[in-house]
């Protein structure tokens, strides 16, 4: 018969376990807010913000191209040429 374990080792195993989640919690917290970016410096001067103003070119090329409805993507077109 195996010898029983008192209650207290059960509590110390508990603690243990709590203070090593902890620990490693604030571990990461102190080491996400030490890291400001991944970002290298020459990827962030390769990087430039969009200035969001289009072409009026291209927004008549978007308003002259064909307008497909669902009947044009249902019908079948067979392109077959017989000799």
């Amino acid at each position: 018969m195996r010898p029983k374990r008192a209650r207290s080792s059960y509590i110390l195993l508990v603690g243990i376990m709590s203070l090593l989640l902890v620990g490693s919690w604030l571990a990461y917290q102190i080491y996400v807010s030490l890291t400001k970016t991944q970002i290298t410096s020459r990827q962030q001067i390769a990087i430039t913000p969009l200035d969001g103003s289009f072409a009026e070119d291209d927004l008549a090329n978007l308003a002259a191209r064909r307008k497909f409805t669902a009947a044009d993507f249902s019908a079948i077109v067979l392109d077959i040429d017989e000799k």
